[in-house]
């Protein structure tokens, strides 16, 4: 909360009435309306002087003029005009004088002063005054001046936003140091004189009078700030300094010297008395803590009030503040730190406690506590906290990135990054391709290998097979043992899933046919076993449910429902089939419309244990550009040949399948590790099927005893 602000508010809220001692005698519209242009006449200056000095009923105690008479008028007659009557007056009459950077020494009417007249510089030890601000130099009022009134300095420089908040009690010329407007004024009203006056900088200024000892705090510049309270009195605020105008009370005098009526009852006797401007547009108006525009005479008027009652403001300096808020801002950092919206509400909350305690401070103790410090380093501190919580936030994304970086591709990765998409808890359903796949005869490799050897073995497949997976937008759900069990979609949605994944054991079973040569080559590193290793992997896509599984404490992304389990029979299946590549219908049709480079080969329509509906199978051959012409003259023969065993008509079918056989890339005995092809099984069910036909109905499906 800024300080204006809550002097405003003070004004509004908590209003101290003034002391009713300190009156404003204001040059205002209606003066300026009268009296013509300012300055006015040093004439009607006299005759109000002289009015005022006639009896003490209409008498204040001190006048001091807050404006300078450094000329001398166009006709000596009106300086005389205004000096008698100050000369006859009753009471300390105090006129304004000002600092001039550009003169060293004293200067009245443009040229050396001939003397100070009545004014006495204050009794200050040399050590005191010249820890002050030199002047250098001064013009003070005219000659004719000197004599009767004593000179204050109106000095009182404004920040940076034009108000002014401290003004100097003392100011240094030279070897003198002078008192300011307030002070001299206040010194008069207590009948303090030079002597009485002790300055300790940074302290106070200590006025010794009669009824005791006044201390007013300054600065060790010797400036005493403002507790400012009071504007004018106005019907929109009663409780401001009163200030009749000038040309009023200069009315009133004059009619009852003509008249010789009731003395008139005037807002003056006995008090304060400041002649100062008020009307819009002259140069002694400004901004001031509580308004736009202000007489900058309340100044004075503000200080004047404070030290008769002893209102002073303590400004305490921004560190006490500044401990306090940042210390509270990183206990909110600390213990809301993952709660995100209670942090805002929390730190805004923060902010508006620490603007409404300053207040309260202000107004039950008098103490301005900076704000503007402690909140801009509160800001720059939860900035930097932000700053912090979303570097950490931007780690755990590279954390979720790196983490699923294990499970999926990076551009899959990059893609559920980029569109902000989550896996939701618990699980949804999703289309997807599920994958299976397991290494043929694994168990004995177990037996021939060490644990060592087995590890670096196993490490050296699984990376190669789950690179392929991962380039091609899969996402490895788990391992088991030598198994991969993965997914492609689910994660984020993947359109061409099926292809994809198509295309995906394509590149597998040629990056294991890579790596059985690469065994080879390393001689008796690897036994024979590793040499002929071979993988059968299965296919299906359709619905599933997708999602985390598991408890509480642990789960696992993973994926479930019928086509998982299909998948899985696919993968297990595929032995039956003397292949190492099956894919469902589902999968195949869904590869085609996506534009699968891959080639199919249709095996059969099969009843899996433990379900009612038949699914077709396929083999994937190949990618097509991989697919030599052999084989194609192979998959012709084979189609044939089935054409012919749906036909039931076996003898046909043995023979295409039979000259298939021989076309088939993979032959047991000549290939280690294979143990039939496609053609031999259908060769052999055809057998079979002649030994016992099916019967006229036969629907064509075969019927799996054995998962």
């Amino acid at each position: 909360m800024a300080e204006g602000f809550r002097l405003q508010l003070r004004e509004k809220w908590a209003m101290v009435p003034p002391t009713g001692e300190v009156v404003l005698l204001a040059i205002d519209q209606q003066s300026l309306t009268a009296q013509g242009q300012w300055p006015f006449s040093r004439s009607v200056h006299g005759e109000l002087m002289g009015y005022l000095g006639h009896a003490p009923e209409m008498s204040p105690k001190v006048m001091s003029w807050d404006f300078v008479f450094t000329e001398e008028a166009y006709k000596p007659e009106l300086d005389r005009m205004f000096a008698e009557p100050l000369k006859k007056a009753g009471y300390p009459i105090l006129m304004g004088a000002f600092t001039d950077p550009a003169a060293v020494g004293v200067f009245s009417q443009g040229r050396a002063a001939p003397r100070l007249g009545l004014t006495r510089p204050l009794s200050v030890p040399a050590e005191t005054r010249d820890r002050l601000a030199d002047a250098h130099g001064m013009q003070i009022p005219i000659v004719p001046l000197l004599d009767v009134t004593r000179f204050v300095l109106l000095d009182a420089d404004a920040d940076e936003d034009g108000v002014i908040r401290k003004i100097p009690l003392i100011v240094r010329v030279g070897d003198h140091v002078f008192p300011g407007l307030v002070m001299g004024t206040i010194m008069a009203y207590w009948g303090a004189g030079p002597e009485d006056v002790e300055v300790r900088l940074g302290e106070a200024v200590i006025v010794r009078t009669a009824r005791g000892e006044h201390r007013i705090p300054v600065d060790d510049k010797g400036c005493y700030h403002l507790n400012y309270r009071y504007e004018l009195r106005e019907p929109s605020n009663p409780a401001g300094i009163e200030a009749p105008s000038y040309q009023w009370i200069y009315e009133e005098l004059t009619k009852w010297s003509a008249f010789g009526d009731k003395m008139p009852t005037l807002p003056v006797s006995g008090k304060i008395l400041v002649v100062g401007q008020t009307a819009t547009g002259l140069t002694d108006i400004g901004p001031s803590p509580l308004r736009p525009q202000s007489g900058k005479v309340l100044v004075h008027l503000n200080a004047l009030e404070n030290i008769l009652r002893g209102d002073y403001l303590t400004r305490l300096p921004p560190w006490p503040g500044l401990i306090v808020m940042l210390g509270a801002g990183l206990m909110v950092a600390w213990v809301l730190d993952r709660r995100r919206s209670l942090y805002f509400v929390a730190v805004g909350a923060l902010a508006v406690v620490a603007a409404g305690v300053s207040w309260g401070i202000l107004i039950g103790g008098n103490i301005m506590v900076p704000l503007a410090v402690p909140l801009v380093a509160f800001g720059l501190q939860q900035a930097a906290v932000l700053s912090l919580k979303v570097r950490e936030e931007q780690a755990q994304r590279d954390r979720i990135r790196r983490m699923f970086g294990s499970y999926v591709s990076p551009e899959l990765v990059r893609r559920m990054v980029d569109a902000r998409a989550e896996p939701q808890l618990g699980g949804h359903e999703s289309e997807i391709t599920a994958f299976f796949s397991d290494i043929q005869g694994f168990s004995a490799f177990s037996e021939v290998l060490s644990p060592a050897d087995l590890v670096v073995l196993l490490n050296e497949y699984l990376g190669a097979m789950t690179d392929i997976l991962q380039r091609e937008g899969g996402a490895l759900d788990k391992y088991i043992g030598d198994a991969i069990v993965a997914m492609f979609g689910g994660l984020v949605p993947l359109p061409n899933h099926a292809a994809r994944a198509c295309e995906a054991v394509a590149k597998m079973q040629g990056r294991q046919a890579e790596l059985r040569a690469h065994w080879q080559s390393q001689g008796t590193r690897w036994p024979s076993q590793v040499h002929a290793m071979r993988t059968r992997i299965g296919l299906n896509s359709g619905q599933v449910v997708v999602g985390n599984m598991g408890s509480h404490h642990r789960f696992n992304y993973t994926m479930m429902g019928d086509v998982v389990n299909l998948a899985a029979r696919c993968e297990s299946g595929a032995k039956a089939f003397g292949v190492y590549s099956l894919a469902t219908e589902n999968t195949v049709r869904a590869a085609r419309e996506a534009g699968c480079a891959c080639v199919f080969r249709p095996l059969d329509r099969i009843v899996v244990k433990g379900r009612a509906e038949p699914v077709e199978i396929f083999e994937v051959v190949g990618l097509e550009a991989d697919v030599t012409a052999e084989t194609r003259a192979c998959l012709a023969r084979f189609a044939e040949g089935r054409a012919h065993y749906l036909g039931q008509a076996w003898t046909e079918a043995v023979a295409a399948f039979t000259e298939a056989a021989k076309l088939e890339t993979l032959q047991p005995g000549r290939d280690a590790g294979v143990e039939g092809n496609p053609s031999l099984v259908m060769i052999e069910r055809c057998e079979a099927m002649r030994r016992e036909p099916p019967g006229a109905g036969w629907d064509g499906v075969y019927r799996m005893k054995t998962k």
